[in-house]
């Protein structure tokens, strides 16, 4: 198979610079590339002989007599991995010296070369695409039917190489699919193309045992599910991992113009605990997202990234009896400014002269807009706990954490 798609091109242009006629055929002797394309699908008896007796023999001009279309010259088998594909044959060189024999080694050297690297690659695709296959088993199986499934996820890891009992831990490698369009646009690369060496990159980067299961999840996010070894502590992981995502980060951008957000789930064993530590790792990215952390690296158990999941997983009612209770001042003109102010009053545990400070603004002009939060929810912006509930809505409502950078809403006075 593989050579029958390259054969035609090695002959025409092998033809080009040797200046001798070159035949290949494959395994049963039917040619496959040839110079003169009337004569592909011929049958070649002497190719054939070729590929049996697996050496390199010369044929005269009396051996063809009664063959038509068949020429004398030099020919060899092509031998990959010790099973002999087919036979590459010069037309006319039929005399025997040390030139011809280098001709057609050269040629059959190159012509096994190339076979080797596409049934490599061929090879690499269909691990890729196993690995792809193990990776959405672990993701999707039913909890309905789940000692069947998990049997037979099991099966399929173990025939893979994979010890699906051990710890590991899920890393999303999540990148944005506009930078992806424009990097290929830049650089003239088929989308296959960067999504193949960006996996190259992954693998290359993260893979530092061969128990790391690293697959394709969508079209912009990649999976890793990195063993932890067992007397490693979760502080050593994250401060490994953190410096191995910023030289990853710095190739992205060096090579491809890139950046990635990559969300850390927690360590966990077993199948049931990869599905586990995906499902987190995938609430730590869609949380993160909402945040100002920076650099984007966004690990599930961060107490803010913590508090921006316990926020999208409460339960709508809660929210919509909370928003029905506060809705003078959801649907207040200022809202943007006394939202912004109200979160940076929070960020800066409640202290007046820090949140002033930081916003910009006198002291006085701070109480104001506390004063009117307080009027328009009848909530004491001096409690905890008051705090809390409006803290709860505001970013709930404004889908952002609290700003670091204040200029998310634009300053307007109040006053």
């Amino acid at each position: 198979m593989i050579l029958e798609q390259i054969a035609q091109t090695v002959s025409e242009d092998t033809t080009k610079i040797i200046g001798y006629p070159v035949s290949i055929s494959d395994s049963n002797g039917y040619l496959i590339g040839v110079s003169d394309p009337k004569r592909l699908g011929i049958f070649d008896k002497l190719l054939l002989t070729v590929v049996k007796r697996k050496q390199l023999i010369y044929w005269g001009e009396e051996h063809v007599q009664n063959l038509p279309n068949i020429y004398p010259g030099v020919a060899a088998p092509i031998i990959v991995n010790e099973k002999v594909l087919g036979a590459i044959g010069i037309i006319g060189k039929i005399k025997k010296n040390e030139e011809t024999d280098k001709y057609i080694q050269l040629v059959k050297n190159h012509i096994e070369m190339i076979c080797h690297g596409s049934l490599k690659k061929e090879m690499n695709s269909l691990e890729v695409k196993a690995i792809d296959t193990l990776i959405h088993y672990l993701l999707h199986f039913d909890s309905n039917n789940h000692e069947y499934d998990l049997k037979h996820i099991t099966r399929y890891g173990e025939m893979l190489g994979y010890d699906l009992t051990r710890k590991r831990v899920c890393l999303i490698i999540d990148v944005d699919t506009l930078a992806i369009n424009a990097t290929r646009q830049n650089n003239s690369l088929s989308l296959q193309q960067i999504q193949q060496e960006l996996m190259e990159s992954i693998r290359y980067f993260f893979m530092s045992n061969n128990q790391d299961v690293i697959g394709q999840l969508n079209f912009e996010q990649f999976g890793i599910f990195k063993t932890i070894k067992q007397e490693e502590t979760e502080f050593d992981f994250a401060k490994k991992i953190k410096s191995t995502i910023e030289k990853f980060n710095q190739h992205l951008y060096q090579k491809y113009n890139l950046s990635a957000a990559i969300s850390i789930g927690d360590p966990r064993s077993g199948i049931i605990g990869m599905k586990q530590s995906y499902q987190n790792a995938s609430k730590a990215l869609l949380a993160g997202k909402k945040t100002n952390i920076a650099p984007k690296i966004y690990y599930y158990n961060n107490w803010e990234i913590t508090l921006e999941i316990l926020t999208n997983e409460l339960p709508s009612a809660f929210f919509n009896h909370l928003t029905h209770d506060l809705h003078l001042l959801i649907t207040h003109d200022n809202f943007s400014t006394l939202a912004t102010t109200f979160l940076v009053y929070c960020k800066h545990n409640m202290n007046l002269s820090k949140t002033a400070r930081k916003l910009y603004i006198h002291r006085n002009s701070l109480i104001y807009r506390l004063e009117k939060i307080k009027e328009l929810t009848s909530l004491d912006t001096s409690n905890f706990e008051h705090c809390l509930l409006l803290y709860l809505v505001i970013k709930q409502h404004l889908n952002v954490s609290s700003p670091t950078n204040t200029d998310i809403f634009p300053e307007r006075s109040i006053l």
